[in-house]
């Protein structure tokens, strides 16, 4: 059942200042409650995988192309996040797809500093590489640290000379761990998922002795040229992290990436997860831009809407 935004709002902030004042570990378990509150998708299981050295599944819809995933990279400030926390996202994206998608969980702050959670990101995309899948045949989709991570990991990826995936998906991205942007202040009190405080602190805690300039960690500072894949960057205009995801945009397209930003009028951080209409419209957005990225793909036929590839 579709619901207001305004009744979602109204209910993650009233959770949200009950959260922030746990201790880290009840805000990780609270957050995972928070989010699972609207469930996933009857049409999706998920199977757990014993192959990495961290936790993951495979997100996966009745109806799929089994020629294709998404590598998905969760948020939660690279303090927070799980398997369980993540589903509520990605599943319903992954169903509306029709793409199974792999969720891991790469290792958090405090008790893990940067680079950790980037190296974990090589593990499992090396992983799927040596499965079969084709870099042509993966989309990357990464939320709020995830989506922050997401541009890290391709630099990375550059670095070392990965082959890269089809497509990139940011979901409000953080992307500048300076805490610099003015949206910082301006929707500090209209976003009622994050604010400012609560980034410093998960900031502090994920960089450690290592620069926020660094573009490994804040990759608003990178450098992008033509060689990385398409993007798609999604953000809600009373976000704090509005800016970060204007930003990042204009860093792309001046490296001349092709890089589409769609801003969400009204919309709070990450409201893709809700059974709400503007999730709908986003979700079906990322449909859209997914398959029209794989539709340009050399020797690869796009895969039709409701074509039934694979029945689990």
């Amino acid at each position: 059942m579709i619901v207001k935004s305004e009744v979602v709002e109204r209910t993650i902030r009233t959770a949200q200042h009950i959260i922030h004042r746990m201790p880290l570990d009840n805000q990780r378990s609270g957050q995972t409650v928070l989010f699972n509150v609207r469930g996933i998708p009857k049409e999706v299981t998920c199977h757990s995988l014993s192959d990495l050295s961290m936790t993951a599944e495979w997100v996966v819809p009745e109806v799929h192309d089994d020629r294709k995933i998404i590598f998905y990279i969760h948020g939660g400030g690279y303090g927070m996040g799980d398997l369980v926390s993540s589903r509520a996202l990605i599943a319903p994206i992954a169903n509306y797809c029709g793409l199974k998608a792999l969720s891991f969980e790469y290792r958090l702050a405090p008790e893990h500093h940067f680079p950790a959670p980037i190296k974990d990101c090589a593990e499992a995309y090396l992983y799927v590489l040596s499965l079969g899948y084709e870099p042509k045949n993966i989309v990357m989709l990464g939320d709020s640290a995830g989506g922050g991570l997401m541009f890290a990991f391709m630099q990375y990826m550059k670095q070392h000379r990965y082959p890269m995936p089809c497509c990139g998906v940011a979901l409000s991205p953080w992307a500048d761990l300076t805490i610099t942007s003015e949206t910082y202040a301006d929707m500090d009190e209209a976003d009622p998922l994050l604010s400012a405080n609560v980034l410093e602190k998960f900031a502090d805690d994920y960089i450690d002795d290592n620069s926020p300039l660094d573009p490994l960690v804040s990759p608003v500072f990178g450098s992008y040229d033509e060689t990385y894949p398409p993007i798609l960057i999604q953000v809600g205009d009373k976000e704090v992290l509005y800016g970060d995801s204007v930003k990042m945009n204009e860093v792309l397209q001046k490296g001349k990436v092709d890089c589409k930003l769609e801003v969400y009028p009204n919309m709070f951080h990450i409201f893709q997860l809700w059974k709400i209409k503007e999730a709908e419209i986003a979700i079906d957005n990322i449909d859209e831009f997914i398959n029209s990225k794989f539709s340009l793909k050399d020797g690869d036929e796009k895969l039709e809407t409701g074509e039934k590839l694979v029945s689990t």
